[in-house]
């Protein structure tokens, strides 16, 4: 019953498709796409963009930081597809400092912002122009491990089990009552997905810059808050 109420759910919400809403635009909104913003150049600044994909590193400079990002395309939640191959690589432009450790190597992340003037680089010792956008808002997408476990092996003494099976890991050819039936091989193989960090949405720091006795300018990180993300 539980699988069919499930089943059930997946079909009344599989048309609405729900954007994080720091991520997400009035429908209508024009979005320029990695491939125009190559193509365009110049023409293209100053236009909205919502990209994103895996990070891949973070670079803080005194007054700003750029996090570098392998571009992928985002699916209807826009989320990056990280199934394919990447179209390119391009960089988000954040006022203040940025935490390595939270848009650490290897995450996926959607950013919202406005198309600016490319930043020339290098990927390993070939030079790289940038697509670049100022960031206004961002999504980091929950970490997770799939599996595709095959129930006829999945008997131990707890968990999902078929009818036919005997104690132990042993298969018996007698109908089991105490053994429950989705776990069946005739149901097809069961997928698990493991979440192994809890999601947090950590803002964007703004820093302030007063005026220290030397005269010089000292960078004070305001702190940060943790809402829930999707």
């Amino acid at each position: 019953m539980y699988r069919y109420l499930l089943l059930l759910g997946i079909v009344v919400f599989s048309g609405c498709a729900i954007v994080p809403e720091s991520i997400d635009v009035p429908e209508g909104t024009q979005l320029v796409t990695y491939s125009k913003a190559v193509t365009a150049g110049a023409n293209a600044q100053g236009q909205q963009a919502r990209w994103g994909g895996i990070i891949v590193g973070v670079e803080n400079k005194p007054n700003k930081t750029y996090i570098e990002v392998a571009q992928f395309p985002l699916n209807h939640y826009g989320k990056p597809s990280t199934r394919g191959e990447t179209a390119g690589r391009f960089k988000v432009q954040v006022d203040g400092f940025v935490d390595p450790i939270v848009f650490e190597e290897g995450r996926e992340a959607t950013f919202l912002g406005t198309l600016t003037t490319p930043v020339s680089g290098l990927v390993g010792e070939q030079p790289y122009i940038y697509p670049t956008i100022i960031a206004d808002d961002y999504h980091l997408w929950r970490k997770r491990d799939v599996y595709d476990v095959d129930p006829f092996f999945y008997n131990y003494h707890m968990g999902w089990y078929s009818p036919y099976y005997g104690f132990g890991t042993f298969y018996s050819p007698f109908y089991n009552p105490w053994m429950r039936p989705w776990g069946y091989p005739g149901f097809g193989r069961t997928r698990v997905i493991r979440y192994y960090e809890k999601p947090g949405k950590v803002t964007l720091p703004r820093p302030t810059r007063p005026t220290s006795s030397s005269g010089r300018q000292k960078a004070i990180v305001q702190p940060v808050r943790k809402d829930k993300q999707k």
